[in-house]
């Protein structure tokens, strides 16, 4: 679907500020200062503040006068998305059929910016893994979905992430190296799925599929996650691959709408 022309005289830019400073939040910044968000953001001390202030008001954040952190009621943004998309409701029914005929977990992610976002996973739950969780949102260079995602784009985009992002070894089986992500990158456009062996979590496998539209375009990743002790990765292939292309077939329709 194309994206309509929008122009700067549209914007709102204090909603535009106000959405950037919620998601300063994150797993290793749960609480910020004031001169925490202005240094950030961009903002002067002043601004920051009344964003804040504004956030406390109308019960997205709380305060302690020193820090502030966010308010479950931040959940209604994610979850508006959740119950209101279509996309999510109409991938569904296909990412449980893969799912019952693998009896293995299934979940399709998007792009949004430098990471993946998971949003379909299903009911199908047979690991333990916070990264399946739906709106998780994890990095492209050392996941399944988003090493899927680093093999649509071009070369030069995939260097410049590749440049701009820091590569953490999250395991020891984490890819760090430029070299190999872009060996790995090559490989799957060549087979057309990747696999990830423990990159992201210990003990834990993948196998994947784009989702691409009838022009061949990338909109989504369809992937199984499985636990070590069960099958190795050329268990996993001969196993399970083409119940992914089936659901990549039944699933193309959908992700032209």
């Amino acid at each position: 679907m194309a994206s309509p022309v929008i122009h700067e005289r549209d914007l709102i830019v204090g909603l535009q500020k106000g959405l950037a400073i919620i998601q300063l939040f994150t797993e290793d910044m749960p609480r910020l200062s004031v001169a925490d968000v202005a240094r950030l953001a961009g903002l002067t001390h002043s601004a920051a503040r009344r964003f804040l202030l504004t956030l406390v008001h109308d019960g997205y954040a709380q305060t302690d006068s020193r820090k502030y952190w966010l308010t479950a009621k931040t959940l209604r943004v994610g979850q508006a998305y959740v119950d209101s998309a279509l996309l999510p409701r109409m991938l569904r029914p296909i990412v449980e059929k893969v799912a019952a005929e693998t009896r293995e977990h299934v979940s399709v992610a998007v792009h949004d910016g430098d990471e993946v976002v998971h949003i379909v996973r299903s009911r199908i739950a047979n690991v333990s893994s916070l990264s399946i969780r739906q709106g998780y949102r994890l990095p492209m260079y050392c996941t399944g979905s988003g090493r899927l995602w680093l093999a649509s784009l071009p070369d030069e985009e995939v260097d410049a992430y590749l440049a701009r992002v820091e590569r953490k070894p999250l395991t020891p089986f984490t890819r760090t190296s430029v070299d190999e992500i872009k060996a790995i990158v090559g490989q799957i456009r060549e087979q057309g799925y990747a696999e990830l062996d423990q990159e992201y979590e210990v003990g834990m496998r993948i196998l994947g599929v784009p989702l691409t539209n009838r022009a061949g375009e990338m909109r989504a990743s369809l992937t199984i996650t499985t636990q070590v002790s069960s099958l190795s990765l050329a268990d996993i292939r001969e196993r399970h691959l083409r119940y992914l292309y089936e659901g990549q077939a039944l699933l193309r329709p959908i992700i032209d709408i």
